[in-house]
């Protein structure tokens, strides 16, 4: 048994030992090799090196031809810039690409109607009063699912005649939310928009916001397109019957949440002075901003696309250009949009439109009537946003120049030794 417990208390010495001889003699070949692989390597080198000594003018000259080479295709090469501009238009889409609630619309006072259009669930607490639905007038309570795309809400004072105390006090954005068809049509004083979450987004459930102000007037509710959920009806309504009846809510301010596709109509009691009204909150970040709409008369394969420009100006890397009415306003291809990146403010023109402020960046701007054929252009090189142009077109004219000179140079001098003994 002492022999069997030596020889167990042996055996993992033994092995150790064994392993630690492996380590060392491995270690020993490693650097061995290292060092005979370098020993190959600087006897190849030195032939190298030696006729580079001994031709030192060749490899000045041949440098030199390099860093030559290397700034001509720089003012030549384009690259992104930064870009800011200024359109009004007609008419404008985007997508909010910011990482945080945006506060969008604000402060839109007077309002003779709002028409929210598309699927949403509305609760309004407060008294009813329906002669075309008499159920009505004994609730204080009340939810209404708009059940299909062409449902409507449409908000308005139960005396047109009034002044409209109802109030549009936020329009809240969730990232990655489309912003479509926004407008302002001056003869109805009506500002419409639609809006929807792209399924790219992340499932937090949160959804677009719009808040309102009701005021202390009573209001008149229109509903399309309906169901209730919770009353019990003897004879239901069909969901297209349009339905009216004057709302007394107990809570003044009152929500919205649209979670899908929705269009918002916001039409306006009086005339406004828009210079002193501020609507739109500014610095909103984007993508895929588009001036354009497209025009359709029933087949899809036979669709238009419309310039909604109406006049404006763009500038990138000390170049300026003009935007005329109905040009497109592109990137470098032309049917990807140009790629802005932040709306700084957008306003409404009288009679003219929406003026949207802009910046962002790209390798290139096009503009044109024909998408295909744009008649500007703005491009720009690497060096153009280290030096003027000026200095740009000197340095290239002298650079292109010593190349080629130098070449034929080069390759005449490379003959000559090549020929030498």
């Amino acid at each position: 048994m002492a022999n069997r417990k030596q020889g167990a208390q042996k055996s993992p010495n033994f092995i150790s030992t064994l392993l630690r001889g492996n380590r060392n003699l491995n270690a020993t070949k490693l650097a061995a090799s290292i060092r005979t692989n370098t020993n190959k390597v600087r006897q190849r080198l030195q032939p190298v090196v030696k006729y580079l000594i001994n031709q030192k003018r060749f490899v000045l000259v041949l440098l030199l031809l390099l860093c030559f080479s290397l700034v001509t295709f720089s003012a030549i090469v384009p690259r992104n810039h930064i870009f800011e501009g200024s359109v009004t238009v007609q008419e404008m889409d985007f997508t909010y690409n910011g990482k945080q609630t945006k506060r969008f619309l604000e402060s839109i006072r007077g309002i003779s109607n709002l028409e929210s259009e598309g699927i949403q669930t509305v609760t309004f607490t407060g008294n009813f009063k329906s002669e075309s639905l008499p159920q009505l007038n004994q609730l204080n309570f009340l939810k209404v699912e708009l059940t299909n795309r062409k449902s409507k809400l449409i908000l308005a004072p139960e005396n047109l005649k009034s002044s409209s105390e109802i109030d549009l006090k936020s329009l809240q954005l969730q990232p990655n939310t489309k912003v479509t068809e926004l407008n302002y049509d001056f003869f109805r004083q009506q500002l419409a928009l639609s809006l929807q979450r792209l399924s790219t987004a992340a499932p937090d459930n949160k959804s677009n916001t719009l808040e309102i102000y009701l005021g202390e007037k009573p209001i008149k509710v229109t509903l399309e397109g309906y169901k209730f959920p919770e009353l019990n009806l003897q004879t239901p309504p069909g969901e297209q019957t349009r339905i009216e009846f004057i709302y007394n809510p107990d809570n003044k301010q009152f929500h919205l949440d649209m979670t899908q596709k929705n269009s918002l109509y916001i039409t306006i009691s009086k005339p406004q002075n828009f210079e002193s009204q501020k609507w739109f909150r500014g610095k909103i970040e984007t993508q895929n901003v588009q001036f354009q709409r497209s025009d359709r008369n029933g087949d899809i394969r036979d669709e238009l696309d419309v310039s909604t420009i109406v006049s404006g100006k763009i500038r990138m890397a000390g170049e300026e250009k003009e935007i005329q009415k109905n040009q497109f306003l592109m990137g470098e291809n032309p049917n990807i949009p140009l790629n802005i990146q932040l709306i700084r403010n957008i306003e409404i023109i009288s009679k003219k439109g929406l003026e949207v402020r802009f910046s962002g960046t790209d390798k290139q701007i096009t503009i044109g009537l024909d998408k295909d054929f744009p008649v500007i252009r703005i491009q720009r090189s690497w060096l153009d946003g280290v030096l003027p142009r000026d200095a740009i077109v000197a340095l290239f004219s002298f650079a292109a120049a010593t190349v080629a000179n130098l070449v034929p140079w080069l390759l005449s001098n490379s003959s000559k030794s090549q020929s030498k003994p």
